[in-house]
């Protein structure tokens, strides 16, 4: 990565991570309005459905989440004077 991470386009390195179309289509609990639920057997549901543990929508969800996590807390790490 090269200069301040506030010149890094966010959007654009989420969609350079974007997942396969298979992984877009239908509904899925993480784009769900209503309450999710995380199992104990690490299924995922809404009222409207349940996908198994290692479900590769909501891993992607997951990797995408952290790598915009990281990425604001570089660009605070960098704003913050030492």
């Amino acid at each position: 990565m090269f200069g301040p991470a506030s010149d890094i386009n966010l959007q654009l390195t989420l969609a350079a991570a974007n997942p396969p179309a298979d992984m877009t289509a239908g509904h899925h609990p993480i784009s769900c309005s209503t309450m999710l639920v995380l199992e104990e057997d690490g299924r995922m549901g809404c009222e409207h459905l349940y996908v198994p543990a290692g479900d590769p929508r909501t891993q992607g969800c997951v990797d995408h989440s952290i790598a915009i996590l990281l990425l604001e807390l570089l660009r605070q790490r960098e704003e913050t004077p030492t």
